[in-house]
């Protein structure tokens, strides 16, 4: 019979790292809305510039440039989302 091996007193944890959508390149931004479509025809199955997890909004009133308002609480890890922005403005980041 075999001698059983102890067992470790430590043990290693494996994390996964969670990819998750940002916004890097928002200089890039034009606007269009695509990225709003898609994340609320992923979320909610419809249509919608309001119900998705990623609207864009302007930085400040008169000026050009845009931001990403991310909502982490739903899963934002969508690749699709980098596909369809014609700026290239999001990546998936590992966090």
């Amino acid at each position: 019979m075999p001698a059983l091996q102890p067992r470790p007193k430590w043990r290693i944890l494996i994390r996964a790292m969670a990819r998750v959508l940002k916004g890097t390149r928002m200089g890039n931004c034009i606007g269009c809305g695509l990225c709003e479509l898609l994340a609320s025809r992923i979320a909610g199955g419809r249509l919608s510039y309001s119900d998705g997890f990623l609207q864009i909004r302007k930085v400040a009133s008169g000026e050009p440039r845009f931001k990403a308002v991310i909502d982490y609480g739903q899963k934002t890890g969508y690749k699709e989302v980098c596909e369809i922005c014609p700026g290239n403005c999001f990546d998936l980041v590992e966090e």
